[in-house]
């Protein structure tokens, strides 16, 4: 077939599509809804995966967490692990003895839902953690007015306190809390700083926490009492790379100060990013799938769409094609007359699909977060 029959039977097809305003109009508006939701439904995982991915780095560059049960996402401790014995600050100060793929180590103890009081304001809710000094780097999460927790505070077992920015938007609300003196539990605490917003994780606040020196919490809560009360060891390795060699070394030195037999399973739990991130692919690779297929069957539709619109079409235009015929045009030409008519319209409907559904899935990711900015 020559350029100028294919020319000829392209503005032939142009113009049908032209005439047939209102058939044309229902084809393309079956073609723009499957590639808008295939559009849509793809954006819109991307968007958890990166909202998710973006949340999990937040917790810390590359952090590495050890218990004494498995610290992974929807692990639910056994008996036999709640009952081992609780990682130490022994431990901890081992690891970053002992481990040369660790750049830094930060024991935690973590209390849920401790009462905090200033004046006559009171919340229930607010996260309580004791911490060291080398939080901060550890968690990539720095104070933002005033100062941290140091080593004097840990050697003499201050009552100072670090406080989060929702605590501190809900009971000092038109006052700078840094200096004034906070009641947790009943007991006076001398407000030193405040800490940068660190927004959310799995839709709960990171910023309604009050941080104070380790040893004080430990003098005020001598024992653990799972699950309010958990010790945790957070490791920051050197780099990426350092990763599995600095899990591989915690593994080690726990095994050996744990004692743990030879063969036998580990008496600890070791948790990564990277296993965050291995069970939310987990738990929404079903979802992705079932999204992806609904997308693929609405396209499919548009599609069907298209071939009997076109198969009417032929249907109608018999008289057409027999007087093309009579006048030399080939079933060649006949045929690529429709064909472009189907590609036009595809093509059309494909475009307003596609931006369509990047405007709606932009609008959709903004509106929901999905986009992993820390609120706060």
């Amino acid at each position: 077939m020559t350029f100028e029959g294919v020319k000829e039977s392209a503005l032939m097809a142009v113009d049908t599509v032209w005439t047939n305003k209102l058939r044309s109009a229902l084809t393309i508006l079956g073609v723009g809804v499957g590639v808008l939701t295939i559009i849509f439904m793809v954006s819109i995982i991307q968007g958890l995966n990166k909202a998710f991915a973006e949340q999990i780095e937040a917790l810390g560059s590359n952090a590495i967490w050890a218990t004494k049960f498995d610290p992974s996402i929807g692990h639910q401790p056994t008996s036999e692990e709640i009952h081992r014995k609780e990682l130490t600050m022994d431990d901890a100060e081992a690891l970053r003895r002992d481990a040369p793929s660790i750049l830094s180590v930060s024991p935690i103890r973590r209390k849920i839902a401790e009462t905090v009081r200033y004046q006559d304001r009171q919340s229930d809710t607010p996260i309580l953690l004791g911490v060291t000094p080398y939080y901060e780097f550890t968690q990539s999460s720095y104070v933002g007015r005033g100062r941290f927790i140091t080593d004097i505070d840990l050697e003499g077992r201050t009552n100072i306190c670090v406080l989060g920015i929702d605590l501190v938007h809900s009971m000092f609300p038109h006052e700078e809390p840094i200096g004034k003196e906070l009641k947790i539990a009943g007991r006076p605490f001398t407000i030193v700083g405040v800490m940068e917003p660190l927004g959310n994780f799995l839709g709960q606040s990171r910023d309604n926490t009050v941080f104070i020196p380790l040893t004080t919490f430990q003098k005020y809560y001598p024992d653990t009492h799972f699950p309010e009360d958990i010790f945790v060891v957070i490791v920051r390795p050197k780099s990426r790379a350092y990763v599995k060699s600095a899990t591989d070394e915690m593994t080690d030195i726990l095994r050996r100060r744990r004692r743990d037999a030879p063969g036998a399973p580990n008496s600890f739990g070791i948790s990564g990013q990277d296993a965050l991130m291995d069970v939310y692919n987990q738990l929404t690779g079903a979802t992705a799938v079932v999204l992806t297929a609904i997308s693929f069957v609405a396209l499919m539709i548009g599609g069907i769409g298209v071939m009997n619109i076109m198969l009417v079409s032929v249907t109608e235009r018999t008289r057409e094609i027999g007087i093309r015929k009579a006048v030399g045009a080939t079933r060649s030409n006949i045929l690529s007359q429709f064909l472009i008519e189907a590609v036009v319209l595809t093509a059309i409907g494909g475009l307003i699909g596609l931006a369509i559904g990047e405007i709606a899935s932009l609008l959709t990711n903004s509106a929901f977060g999905l986009r992993g900015k820390p609120q706060g």
